[in-house]
């Protein structure tokens, strides 16, 4: 055989076992805690939420909103719920953000939290976010989008 084509038939050969490596490994491209929806505390869900609203991350966004029932990619779907969580990042995307407990709380575990948005694009607002547990993790299950909307 010739030898520029050994090289070329032994690069190719190369190129297909690394190919076949990566695409064998169940867990490529994905980073630690992806399949894992809500967090452990209301505190917790709020601030993932919102850091990943800055980033717009929409699939950890996603993982952090539902209801006591869980996630709300279970009801809506992953792409109409990523759709959605697009446009809460378009109306929040803090620079930063403070929460504040709110004295409310209501049945099931549900609490109230008033979150103070800096950076938005209607400036700095406070925002309303109600997080609810489905017994073991926590969701944002609503935020008080009204004066987030554009001015």
């Amino acid at each position: 055989m010739n030898p520029g084509i050994r090289v070329a038939v032994m690069a190719a050969a190369v190129a297909g076992f690394a190919l076949a490596g990566c695409a064998s490994r169940g867990d490529a491209g994905r980073r630690p805690g992806m399949d894992i929806y809500g967090a452990e505390s209301a505190e917790a869900a709020i601030a993932r939420f919102l850091d990943a609203a800055r980033l717009r991350d929409y699939p950890a966004m996603a993982r952090l909103f539902g209801t006591d029932e869980g996630p709300a990619d279970r009801r809506w779907g992953r792409a109409e719920t990523e759709q959605r969580m697009f446009v809460l990042a378009s109306l929040l995307a803090p620079r930063a953000y403070e929460l504040r407990p709110n004295p409310v709380s209501a049945a099931g575990g549900a609490s109230r939290w008033m979150v103070d948005l800096t950076g938005t694009r209607n400036g700095d607002v406070s925002v309303p976010f109600i997080t609810v547990s489905d017994g073991s993790r926590w969701f944002v299950e609503r935020i008080g989008t009204e004066g987030l909307r554009t001015p």
